[in-house]
């Protein structure tokens, strides 16, 4: 069996095609220089987080502990102290790989891998060998390692990359196909890419190889290259960097597969599963775009996604380069990554909730360190990866962010001056020692009719479309100066799957959000700062606006701008219920709630429904404000933050929620939250098709037997369970155990409640 991936890593060493030739090259990062503008400021703020508030030996204190070196600092909070710990500071990780002695350094037990070496796999969704996502940030190390080697010239980030890829590569060599792709069902971020990466940086072809056979994920990557899409129920960004990683290994390669692997996601992604704002996911994974409208909630759109979706964007950009990737990418850019960063230093978000009323929800600066810090410490630094590209003889200018470029080979220097999205104008001027000929191709985006373009004063007839590149193929001499106005409407971009019933509200390439007071006098947990992020609620109580208008442009014909609130900003006028509200651009969205997505009724259907709806808000409202906790089952970051252990336990998906099952004589549990003083039930959700199931609740030593209640066969129905009041009293936290005897135990999900709300008609009694 050994022999077999052998030889097949043989074949992949011999047999690249030759590189694919590039129609389009990003800059050196070297080149491009951000000027004063939104973006700037973002990026600035980004600095003095990394330069004045981190402490480069609490990065590096799980490293050091691991490799057996006298602690520094303490380790940081949140996430850091959990073994995600995706970070390159070069000299003293060259000091923990020389402790270790054998190429090996990581925070992680290296038992992970001894162990795998030894053929011991243990592999789920987000854990290896009894740790969290050790590959996951494996591929992050090597990630920054390869940075700081290509960004910054580093020799020794690169030597200690390449140790550490031989330590691995003596691991994986040995291992059969079926143990690789074993390993490869937790997730391992883009190892794939990394890899493909280290051959180019070291010439040595063996690293490629390792990224074509045992960092390509089957299961995932073999039906999107045949063209088929099998994305619901995936988490998201576990799959988006593999597909980062196809997409270099094309470049390297030309294998059409991976070319149309790469397609078939993006596609998928960016058509059929993008919300307005660019982002898509809800807790993290993908849905079936059919149900979109049951998605609506505090955990839409993780910023991860978009900013490794943007990273893809661009490596596809460079054999097929269209406007319509970009305009997907500008989109990202302003309505999910820039705004989702709060306006002080280390303030990063995971999800932007699109679900009404929603806030937004941000980190501490030193007790959060999720997954999107990482990123949204990295994005910002990258805004000038991909506003130009070049060809031999052609530029193109993608994102309209104010900037300096440096096109030294051809003698240019362009600087473009804007405001770019809090304006519709932009300024560019041209700086060369001589005349030089070349196409300057300027995104005309999809949401702009006609842009309006003067060179040197002159008005030019722009002949390009919406959707496409506006080509000015001259010769450009020094001082000549263009002025684009990209004139920006009101439209409305629906739901998918909606009926047109559920719309956002876009002005150009801006979603725009309702702001909606807060209560007076309330703890407002949108100012709150969060180390846990599962612990903000994401949405408050209350009755979020809707659109009563015969049709969309009924709608829009009562909005009105508002001068007072700045460009972009507006108010609406006999339009919304319960009350007509300003709206401004999501990305200026701070501390305030706002809603992103508005329903649409006739005054006719409200009037028949109002009452309807308000009392299933209220009802909504009424059971989150009685919720003390809750933990959705299957879903890593519900289940890590909730303690979660098991023995012979599974999970899966069904109607786009995921399920914990406990197969028989297995269990599984939680660490729920309760109540010292006051009585509290449990309610567990469960499908149709689970009626009558007989299995063992356990609340710390109590013991409650099972008979879940009949129910409808095609709907999902809740069970609850009242709790004594000597299990809980004088406790914060209960230790929640599903068990199986002999036979299957399981729900969708667990939610701890005030005792009085299960009085309400739709729970029922789960005892036997």
């Amino acid at each position: 069996m050994r022999s077999r991936l052998v030889v097949a890593m043989l074949c992949a060493c011999t047999a690249f095609a030759d590189p694919v030739s590039h129609l389009a090259e990003p800059f050196p990062p070297d080149r491009v220089r951000l000027l004063e503008g939104p973006f700037l400021a973002a990026q600035q703020n980004n600095a003095r987080y990394l330069l004045e508030v981190v402490e480069p030996d609490r990065l590096l204190a799980g490293f050091r502990a691991q490799a057996g070196l006298p602690a520094k600092a303490t380790r940081y909070g949140g996430w850091e102290a959990r073994g995600i710990n995706g970070h390159s500071i070069v000299a003293e990780l060259a000091a923990c790989q020389t402790a270790n002695g054998d190429g090996y350094v990581l925070p992680v037990a290296k038992r992970v891998y001894e162990d795998l070496r030894a053929g011991r796999i243990q592999a789920a969704g987000f854990s290896l060998n009894n740790e969290w996502v050790p590959n996951y940030t494996l591929h992050k190390v090597l990630a920054g390692l390869r940075d700081a080697h290509r960004v910054a010239g580093n020799r020794q980030a690169l030597e200690i990359e390449r140790r550490l890829a031989d330590y691995l590569a003596g691991i994986y060599e040995k291992l059969t196909p079926a143990q690789a792709q074993e390993i490869l069902k937790a997730e391992f971020g883009g190892l794939n890419e990394v890899f493909a990466d280290l051959s180019v940086d070291t010439g040595d072809p063996r690293y490629l190889a390792l990224a074509r056979t045992v960092f390509h994920h089957d299961a995932i990557l073999s039906p999107l290259e045949k063209g088929r899409d099998e994305l619901d129920g995936k988490h998201g960004n576990t799959q988006v960097p593999k597909i980062i990683g196809l997409a270099r290994q094309y470049q390297l390669t030309g294998e059409p597969t991976a070319r149309d692997g790469v397609a078939t996601f993006w596609d998928s992604v960016v058509h059929r599963r993008s919300f307005a704002n660019g982002g898509h996911g809800d807790h993290e994974h993908f849905f079936s775009p059919a149900h979109f409208p049951e998605k609506l909630g505090p955990q839409t759109t993780e910023t991860c996604n978009t900013y490794n979706m943007i990273k893809l964007a661009g490596l596809k950009f460079t054999w097929l380069p269209e406007a319509t990737d970009m305009d997907f990418v500008e989109r990202g850019l302003i309505n999910h990554l820039l705004a989702n960063l709060g306006r002080q230093p280390g303030e990063f978000g995971y999800f932007l909730p699109l679900g009404n009323i929603a806030y937004k929800t941000f980190s501490t600066q030193n007790d959060s360190w999720w997954c999107c810090v990482g990123t949204g410490m990295e994005n910002p630094t990258r805004y000038g990866e991909q506003v130009y590209f070049h060809g031999n003889d052609t530029l193109w200018v993608n994102l309209y962010i104010a900037s300096r470029l440096d096109w030294r080979e051809r003698g240019i220097v362009l600087r473009q001056e804007t405001t770019f999205p809090d304006s519709d104008k932009v300024h560019l001027r041209i700086e060369t020692a001589a005349p030089v000929h070349f196409a300057l191709r300027l995104r005309h985006p999809a949401w702009c009719a006609a842009p309006e373009l003067s060179i040197n004063g002159n008005p030019v007839t722009t002949g390009s479309s919406p959707g496409s590149y506006l080509v000015l193929d001259r010769t450009w001499r020094n001082g000549d100066v263009l002025d684009l106005r990209l004139p920006m409407r009101l439209h409305t971009e629906p739901l998918p799957h909606s009926d047109g019933k559920i719309v956002a509200l876009m002005y150009g390439p801006l979603q725009l959000a309702a702001v909606i007071p807060s209560a007076p006098g309330v703890p407002d947990p949108a100012r709150q700062r969060y180390g846990d992020h599962l612990k903000s609620p994401g949405l408050v109580p209350g009755n979020p606006p809707v659109l009563i208008a015969s049709d969309a442009d009924a709608a829009l014909a009562a909005i009105q701008p508002d001068s007072s609130g700045g460009f972009a900003a507006f108010r609406a006028f006999g339009l919304m219920q319960p009350d007509d509200l300003p709206l401004v651009p999501l990305h200026r969205i701070y501390e305030e709630h706002y809603a992103a997505y508005f329903r649409l009724y006739t005054p006719e259907s409200w009037a028949e429904r109002q009452n309807e709806v308000r009392a299933e808000e209220a009802a909504r409202a009424a059971l989150e404000a009685a919720t003390l906790d809750r933990v959705e089952t299957g879903f890593q970051q519900s289940e890590v933050e909730h303690g979660f252990a098991s023995d012979r336990s599974e999970t899966g998906d069904h109607r786009d929620r995921k399920w914990r099952d406990a197969l028989p004589g297995g269990w599984f549990s939680y660490r729920l939250a309760v109540s010292p003083d006051q009585p509290v039930a449990l309610v567990t959700t469960h499908w149709g098709g689970d009626r009558g199931r007989e299995y063992e609740l356990w609340i710390d030593d109590h013991r409650i037997p099972v008979r879940l209640p009949t129910g409808p066969r095609d709907a999902f129905f809740e069970a609850a369970y009242t709790l004594p009041p000597e299990v809980t009293r004088g406790k914060n936290h209960v230790t929640v155990r599903l068990a199986a005897p002999g036979a299957r135990a399981g729900a969708f999900s667990l939610r701890i409640v005030a005792s009085a709300a299960i009085t309400a008609p739709q729970w029922r009694e789960g005892r036997r």
